[in-house]
């Protein structure tokens, strides 16, 4: 008698964030997009040009088989950096991105490419956690088919917090190479940053409220470094070029969601890594580094841990390890006041009991909160000494026990912001 085994759909059987954790690992971090959809014109905000990335990722690989896309809000929520429970917002960008006219190719970066204007998505729906959207035939075969594109790291967009910022961002990309975007006329580049409002038609504001703050955020959080200069015609400001060239400080960001990234993360020694308190960055780059010297090292720390040799800060411990620049053997133990700190300014030692609490100065917290942000952690309300999202607060303060060791915090008193 021949029996029959039923068959089972497992992913019915899957806890709902497995569930969600698969369709993350499926969906491509980078994006190849047309140059014609990059250099655009059209009323976009940062949360609508965020959201185009991961609906066009998302369908990427169906987009001539498949009329209409789905993909869950709770994933979609993550891969924006967002509140998955604020539909309200997703709902008002998806209806923006459909009723918002965009003008493409402002660069004629395809020698060959018309002129044209349409909208990003010609449907959206949300319905019982799914969001369902859909492209235009014509749109869906450009998007589908970029015979000039660029790389866009859909993980990195998370970190920027302007929408002027992203947009200099994807339009200076793929320069990267040839070091410049040449000299455009001030008008277009109002037009591809989306600062067409009334308020930027003086030179001197759209400079400094525009082009300014959209080169500091995509210095401090992106994988280029840009710089803008200016052409003046009768002293008046006529056109502006970006030099581009890749951010030293940032270079393995490229590749922070890559296949190699992925399999160091699944391997025993980041494991290890993690288990003493190595923050996720930083336990990458000493993999990319030196996986032997690693190997070494972890095992020399969990050594002196399991000797039980007073170590409360085991992942201070193990950065004095690694920064020590010698192979490990016993007669290297470091000191512990040799171990790093938040405060790496000479003074005296502290022991581990001193540092449990860090009492920060204004200028020391500040300094911290940003090279947080340049780690990829939220910092939008930050502002005088103070996080007014205690989720945000919470991030921080275990980003500060993962790299300092610090398992409490505070401003000093006589620098507390008004209530």
């Amino acid at each position: 008698m021949r029996h029959i085994v039923p068959t089972i759909d497992t992913r019915k059987r899957l806890p709902k964030t497995l569930t969600m954790l698969a369709e993350r690992q499926a969906l491509p971090l980078e994006l190849r997009k047309h140059v014609g959809t990059v250099h655009v014109g059209g009323a976009l905000g940062l949360l609508d040009r965020k959201l185009v990335n991961v609906l066009l990722a998302n369908a990427y690989d169906n987009l001539l088989k498949e009329q209409v896309h789905r993909i869950p809000v709770a994933l979609l929520s993550e891969m924006l950096g967002f509140d998955s429970k604020n539909t309200a917002a997703l709902k008002k960008s998806l209806k923006q991105i459909a009723t918002t006219p965009v003008e493409f190719d402002l660069l004629n970066a395809v020698d060959d490419s018309p002129w044209g204007v349409t909208t990003m998505l010609s449907a959206a729906d949300i319905r019982d956690g799914i969001c369902t959207y859909e492209y235009s035939r014509a749109l869906s075969e450009r998007l589908a088919n970029p015979d000039v594109y660029l790389i866009v790291n859909v993980g990195m967009q998370k970190r920027f917090n302007g929408k002027f910022g992203l947009a200099l961002w994807e339009n200076c990309l793929r320069f990267k190479k040839t070091g410049s975007t040449g000299w455009i006329p001030v008008e277009v580049w109002r037009k591809l940053l989306n600062a067409e409002a009334g308020v930027y038609d003086t030179f001197k504001h759209f400079n400094r409220d525009v082009v300014g703050r959209a080169v500091s955020e995509v210095n401090a959080v992106s994988n280029i470094l840009v710089q803008p200069e200016y052409q003046r015609e009768s002293r008046k400001v006529t056109k502006i070029r970006f030099l581009v060239e890749e951010n030293p400080q940032k270079s393995m960001y490229d590749n922070a969601d890559s296949e190699d990234v992925q399999r160091l993360k699944e391997s025993e020694l980041y494991a290890r890594l993690r288990a003493l308190n190595i923050a996720d960055r930083l336990a990458v780059a000493w993999l990319q580094e030196d996986q032997d010297k690693v190997s070494r090292a972890v095992e020399y720390v969990e050594r002196q841990v399991k000797k039980k040799r007073n170590i409360k800060n085991a992942g201070g411990y193990m950065r004095a390890v690694w920064e020590s620049g010698n192979d490990v053997t016993d007669v290297d133990l470091p000191k512990r006041e040799q171990w790093p700190t938040a405060d790496k300014q000479a003074g005296p030692a502290q022991d581990d009991s001193a540092i449990e609490l860090k009492v920060f100065g204004r200028r020391e917290l500040d300094a911290l909160v940003g090279a947080y942000a340049e780690s990829g952690g939220s910092v939008s309300s930050y502002s005088s000494g103070r996080f007014r999202a205690i989720k945000e607060k919470l991030l921080f303060g275990q980003w500060l026990f993962d790299v300092h060791g610090f398992t409490r915090w505070k401003l000093e008193d006589n620098e507390c912001p008004a209530a």
